[in-house]
């Protein structure tokens, strides 16, 4: 009798036993895995806009009369005083092949460059065809966004490589009478250009060029827009209308560091300090890198003036004068943690991290917050233990998550 007792209960046991198993083992093909993700390092930006006008050191040259300019430098070429920028045409005078002797020179250059066997990295036919596959998606990036500026520098780039490639696969072994023939058209229009110019145009200080004049070169320049009060800035971008003065042989811009006063809401600024770090986007497409140099409101107004400093000079920058910007600041830099991985333990808010299959909770530690993240302050030292660090790898999913959890 007190065997079959036994019996029952070693079988109840096992029963008991096999359902536990297979509890836990259906458990477990119902919970999520845990997944885990990088921390990694962000930047939220904040934007404000409005109008601007840009304030140059720079000279206006000599005016041309009833005679055709033709410019013989690219806008934003350094120039040396005493080297000729322009020369001058008499009226009538088609003006295209001042134009046509650099781009005759430029193929003359870029087919030299490609037959020069010398430049061993030329040689290398994978390497060329990458860079024409990257310098082909650019191209198609631009086309699909509609923003076609940098494309001549795109098919300048593509005509190159493509002659390297042609040299580097050995469909050519050069270009001589290619070469010959632009040789023989530039001598052509050299000549003419000779018995054409009436006259030349010489850089009066070193600078950089740039064709086009509005006539406001006298008017607004860097010590405007460094001492120039709340008000009269305010007057200046306002009612400062450029125009295009076609009777100047160009101009010199003469120092690389430039201005941009800019009319913003007031009550969206209070956050901006001279010295902050930001990029201005012109309504043109044009991006430039700037800081901070005055910020300037009254009382009573309900806006204020930023003037920013750039030293950024290219064909871009030189020729902008008024326009409506946005202005990106980078006011906020720290660790990503999306709202969904936050967690609290033991009465903090912090996030499990996962580190050789061992669970642990670390704190975070918020200086920007919106909903659905936050971004922490990195750990002054970078070996700190209890406070989420770049590249931890946090958890976003999972249960029954505790400090000290060994996952099997």
């Amino acid at each position: 009798m007190k065997a079959k007792h036994i019996e029952k209960l070693v079988k109840f046991l096992l029963i008991a036993f096999l359902l536990v198993y297979v509890g836990v083992q259906v458990t477990r093909g119902l919970t999520p895995p845990i997944s885990t993700q990088t921390a990694h390092m962000d930047t939220v930006f904040q934007s404000v806009s409005g109008p601007g006008l840009v304030f140059r050191e720079e000279v206006a040259l000599e005016e041309s009369g009833s005679n055709v300019v033709s410019s013989l430098a690219d806008d934003a070429v350094r120039v040396q005083i005493g080297q000729p920028v322009a020369e001058l045409l008499p009226p009538g005078t088609y003006i295209g092949n001042s134009a046509l002797i650099r781009q005759t020179q430029w193929e003359i250059d870029m087919l030299l460059e490609a037959q020069d066997t010398s430049l061993h990295h030329l040689a290398n036919t994978e390497a060329l065809g990458r860079d024409i596959q990257q310098q082909l998606g650019v191209l198609a990036g631009l086309t699909a966004s509609g923003n076609y500026h940098g494309a001549e520098d795109i098919r300048a780039s593509l005509t190159a490589l493509l002659n390297q490639r042609q040299i580097a696969t050995g469909r050519e072994q050069c270009f001589s009478a290619r070469i010959d023939h632009l040789t023989l058209e530039q001598e052509r229009l050299n000549s003419f250009a000779r018995t054409g110019a009436i006259g030349v145009v010489n850089a009066p200080m070193s600078g950089f060029y740039a064709r086009s004049t509005d006539g406001l070169e006298n008017a607004l320049t860097l010590d405007v827009a460094r001492t120039t009060g709340f008000a009269d800035l305010i007057a200046m971008i306002e009612h400062t209308a450029p125009r295009q003065d076609s009777n100047r042989a160009g101009r010199i811009v003469t120092s690389h560091n430039w201005y941009v006063g800019v009319i913003v809401d007031r009550y969206q600024t209070q956050w901006i300090n001279p010295g902050q770090a930001l990029d201005i986007f012109f309504e043109t497409g044009v991006r430039a890198p700037a800081t901070v140099s005055r910020v300037l409101y009254q009382a009573e107004h309900d806006h204020a003036v930023l003037v920013l400093h750039s030293g950024h000079v290219s064909e871009d920058t030189i020729n902008l004068r008024a326009q409506n910007l946005r202005l990106d600041f980078r006011v906020h830099e720290g660790i990503r943690v999306d709202a969904a991985a936050l967690r609290f333990y033991n009465g903090e808010r912090g996030v499990f991290t996962l580190s050789n299959n061992v669970v642990r909770f670390k704190l975070v530690d918020p200086i920007y917050e919106e909903p659905g993240f936050l971004l922490s302050r990195p750990p002054q030292n970078p070996h700190d233990p209890h406070t989420l660090r770049q590249h931890d790898q946090i958890i976003i999913g999972g249960v029954d998550l505790e400090d000290g959890r060994v996952l099997g």
